[in-house]
């Protein structure tokens, strides 16, 4: 008879083969170009519904997996006993579906204002006439399953191979990202977020967005790059200032 370690063990290593075959027959079978441009050409409303309620699972799985009262009293050990930690494990629950509520009207907002950045840089490359602000909202909508896919990647990274970790772990850690040269506790606060922003899966968001301008929008390639280059990177390196002005001011 196998222990639950045992056979917990055993399915990740099944899971794992099981992956690696499936994305390998995938790539070999699929092409990519093509299933890009079948993807963005979806409406936006079905993106949206994919990219909102991928979120939404992908936090309840987060929640219902990663996150329990062990995890939760790890990181908070040295300030509150046991009992204490899983008194607010329970409040923590109990309030969760406000996360729930509260993720699209997020998204929302963030697809809104990159996509006014965007379209700032359209103006400023004199394309308004040829692109309109619902398509290059379209656009960024789709671009979005990167980071799904980021947090995927994450989930997968803490249920697989992370071990002992506690929710210090799982708010520093992203994925193929500048903040994995650090463990927690050796970078200031103030540059977690940069460190974190600068990652592959937000160089392949541009190159999506990128794509899209040119792919949906009809916009010469220098031209999509250049919109992508001049007007979204300058906003988020804004926000990445106010973001390190924040922690300064908490944090000191």
């Amino acid at each position: 008879m196998q222990t639950a370690g045992a056979l917990k063990s055993t399915l990740k290593i099944q899971f794992i083969r099981i992956l690696k075959r499936f994305c390998l027959q995938t790539m070999l079978n699929i092409n990519v170009m093509t299933l890009l441009e079948t993807y963005f050409n979806l409406k936006r409303f079905q993106l949206s519904f994919v990219i909102i309620l991928g979120n939404l699972i992908l936090i309840w799985l987060s929640k219902s997996v990663l996150i329990d009262e062990n995890v939760f009293y790890n990181a908070y050990s040295e300030q509150l006993t046991f009992d204490r930690a899983r008194q607010l494990f329970e409040g923590f629950q109990s309030y969760s579906w406000v996360t729930y509520v509260f993720t699209p009207v997020i998204l929302l907002i963030k697809f809104s204002l990159v996509s006014l950045l965007l379209y700032i840089g359209v103006i400023l490359s004199d394309q308004q006439y040829r692109v309109s602000l619902g398509s290059v909202f379209k656009i960024v909508i789709a671009s979005d399953i990167v980071f799904l896919l980021a947090g995927l990647t994450k989930f997968l990274w803490f249920y697989l191979f992370a071990g002992n970790y506690n929710l210090n772990d799982l708010g520093f850690f992203y994925p193929l990202s500048l903040i994995n040269l650090f463990k927690y506790g050796e970078l200031r606060q103030i540059w977690v977020s940069p460190m974190q922003t600068i990652n592959l899966f937000h160089i392949v968001y541009l190159l999506l967005l990128s794509f899209g301008l040119h792919n949906v929008c009809k916009i010469a390639k220098n031209a999509s790059d250049k919109i992508v280059l001049s007007s979204y990177l300058p906003g988020l390196i804004l926000w990445l200032a106010f973001v390190m002005f924040i922690s300064i001011d908490t944090f000191s």
